[in-house]
């Protein structure tokens, strides 16, 4: 079976050092059936002149700076592959990402196949945590299982361009959380891979857009609202109320322990949401939510 071509997208703003870090782990790959696309969104420092030193090993497309997700819808429009990866600017892919992953798209009902990634500090230390260890996977078809939680770390996602295409590719309405609901958007439609060890090292900055529990929060809220305003039918629609109700018993417990304090008023916001989509669901949807949480946590205690 000839080896697939894997398109690569790098979106990138300003951060010469952590870019060329990351376009230098994707072209270390061992699997060398590749293009990288580096999407340049409005980058006002020397990105684009260090972007150009790699040459030929590279496509540098650019856009005025519109945000993460449109630079990877237009990198995707701009890809040859059928196969999607995505790699953020100060994120680190390890050598054998690809090569792990590409033969599980062998199967033709899977759309999706992602992997661990170990979380590290921006000066590269590893901290304990990785993305599985704080949201355990699911394979097959786990649209359900996304409903509990988003465990579907973005840069060790390898996906079908087709299946990008069927959802519409990511929304560019918020500046976060797009991703969560185009993997949920692509379960309900495809079953989904994953490989278990770590194949990248996600970069965690305190103080970041994506760190800001309360507005990541309220960012979902609103994108999976929006899905469940145009969704018909009755399955994802069940599916989409009890998803938006755990997102609301997140935000209350992030409000709690002060996590949403640059969200203007998160327990309204929650109970909003809650009452909205909950009826006669509101007593088993949070025993539900309550016995996944010790389990999670459990997990963490223990590994």
């Amino acid at each position: 079976m000839p080896e697939s071509l894997v398109s690569v997208i790098l979106p990138v703003y300003n951060g010469e050092a952590w870019i060329a870090r990351a376009i230098e782990s994707v072209l270390s790959q061992t699997y060398q059936r590749f293009e990288l696309i580096v999407v340049d969104d409005g980058s006002t420092d020397g990105t684009r002149r260090m972007i150009d030193s790699f040459g030929n090993r590279l496509r540098r497309v650019e856009q005025p700076n519109r945000g993460v997700y449109a630079a990877r819808n237009l990198g995707v429009r701009h890809a040859r592959g059928e196969l999607i990866a995505f790699i953020d600017a100060d994120d680190v892919w390890l050598p054998e990402r690809l090569a792990l992953q590409v033969p599980r798209m062998e199967r033709a009902e899977v759309g999706l196949v992602f992997g661990d990634a170990l979380h590290v500090r921006p000066d590269g230390q590893r901290t304990s945590l990785s993305c599985f260890r704080v949201s355990p996977p699911w394979r097959g078809r786990a649209a359900s299982a996304l409903v509990r939680c988003n465990f579907v770390p973005t840069i060790t996602v390898l996906v079908r361009r087709r299946c990008l295409e069927e959802i519409g590719g990511f929304a560019e309405t918020e500046p976060l959380s797009a991703d969560y609901l185009a993997w949920f958007g692509i379960a309900l439609r495809h079953s989904i891979d994953y490989v278990e060890q770590p194949i990248a090292h996600y970069t965690v900055r305190p103080g970041s857009l994506s760190f800001d529990l309360g507005h990541a929060l309220e960012a979902r809220i609103r994108l999976f609202s929006g899905a469940l305003a145009r969704a018909t039918d009755r399955t994802e629609r069940a599916l989409l109320r009890q998803l938006l109700f755990n997102l609301s018993l997140h935000l209350a417990l992030a409000a709690i322990r002060g996590r949403a304090r640059n969200t203007p008023h998160p327990l309204r916001l929650a109970w909003r949401t809650a009452t909205a989509v909950a009826g006669l669901h509101a007593t088993p949807w949070t025993a539900a939510f309550a016995l996944h949480q010790l389990r999670v946590r459990g997990r963490r205690l223990h590994a």
